[in-house]
């Protein structure tokens, strides 16, 4: 090749090779890409606590956690996108004494978060707001998950984008030695769900007593326990958009306040009018006390009671709102445990046709089938009122 045609034809692109690899050679290496792992916790894993796994799990991962009892073991989960969940069983994080943190067995911190077949008992610490989890931000969904005799079962912080959403899960016995707890105690989250869901013998404070902007409450069972001191079954103390549907309820005849279901009684001045609707509908209440109220509304608020079973006394509205198709059966007419009408009632066929609201179905499609879940709800007929449907 002559000179001629070296620099006419090979030269500029040998040339243009050597300006990009020095150009190449200049940039920062590139991290390497991460992909998510599963790590797995037991006795007989390389990682034996769940603590441990927490202070090497990475946004995205999987921790799976082997089915048994995790004593003390105290644990904060920053990730993001991560799957905590119990293998074989449940994995149970039982606390005895104070919490080292303060706060809770464990704190999610993390956005997208989801944790089933996980069980938590024994929270405590000194100033008596001892949980077993503290949800501080993003959004939290529970599965299958149990929580008993802790001081508080949730606690979450106070962040108008976070939800929580809780399926299938059991919350037992939460108390306080000196003061009045709560069952759960949601603060002002975007968004609030719990379904197919038991809450019961929350001592003197409240069964669910949620801040939320919206809340769908369905297809749970909410009770007291024989000579039970809990407040209200559901609290919604800022309004909130909220649906309270196909539930199974309980008053003992021992409660602490006689009204179940509690809205707007610290004041909704922040809530949109939207914010300010109530729909209650398709709940069986077993109300054991001398009287009082399926619903109080002690807001400005619109409230919407409708198609609603009672056994025993009281009022199914007080204050203001529209109610109708509700029914009352004598209490001494309830099937020991059922929470069937009996099949002479007027509740049978007795529902009243609701359309949606806000792209929210108001009649119910599914009934909690214990110890949790649901499953569905065939209408025989035209739907009764109430939780359940009688068979033929």
């Amino acid at each position: 090749m002559d000179i001629q045609s070296l620099t006419t034809s090979s030269a500029p692109r040998v040339f243009l090779a050597l300006v990009m690899l020095a150009w190449s050679a200049a940039l920062p290496a590139l991290p390497a890409a991460t992909t998510a792992q599963t790590l797995q916790v037991g006795p007989d894993r390389a990682l034996k606590t769940p603590a441990a796994a927490a202070r090497l799990a990475r946004s995205g991962d999987t921790v799976e956690i082997d089915a048994g009892v995790y004593d003390n073991d105290y644990a904060t989960w920053p990730q993001d996108d991560i799957t905590i969940r119990g293998i074989g069983g449940m994995a149970h994080l039982k606390s005895s004494g104070n919490i080292p943190n303060g706060k809770a067995i464990w704190i999610v911190a993390g956005n997208n978060v989801l944790i089933e077949n996980v069980e938590f008992s024994g929270a405590r610490v000194e100033d008596t707001n001892g949980a077993g989890i503290r949800h501080e931000r993003g959004n939290l969904t529970l599965r299958n998950t149990y929580f008993h005799h802790n001081e508080f079962s949730i606690l979450t912080g106070r962040d108008p984008e976070a939800s929580l959403v809780i399926e299938d899960s059991r919350f037992f016995y939460q108390k306080r030695e000196s003061r009045f707890s709560h069952g759960l105690y949601i603060g002002a989250l975007k968004r609030f769900s719990i379904t197919g869901s038991h809450i019961m013998g929350t001592d003197r404070g409240h069964q669910i007593k949620s801040r939320a902007y919206e809340n769908h409450i369905r297809y749970n069972r909410i009770e007291d326990i024989p000579g039970g001191t809990s407040s209200r079954l559901v609290d919604l103390p800022n309004c909130g958009l909220s649906f309270v549907i196909g539930n199974d309820m309980q008053q003992a005849d021992s409660t602490q306040n006689v009204d179940a279901i509690g809205y707007g009684a610290e004041g909704c001045d922040d809530r949109s009018d939207m914010q300010r609707r109530l729909f209650v509908v398709n709940n069986t209440f077993v109300n054991e006390a001398w009287n009082g109220s399926l619903v109080r509304n002690h807001a400005g608020g619109e409230v919407g009671v409708f198609n609603n079973l009672t056994f025993g006394r009281g009022r199914f509205l007080l204050g203001k709102g529209d109610k109708a198709n509700n029914y009352f059966v004598n209490l001494g007419h309830r099937r020991a445990g059922s929470w069937l009408p009996p099949r002479n009632a007027s509740a049978i066929d007795g529902a009243r046709d609701l359309a949606p609201y806000n792209g929210t179905a108001l009649l119910p499609d599914r009934e909690f089938q214990p110890p949790a879940g649901t499953r569905p709800r065939i209408a025989q007929g035209r739907l009764d009122a109430g939780a359940r449907e009688l068979s033929p």
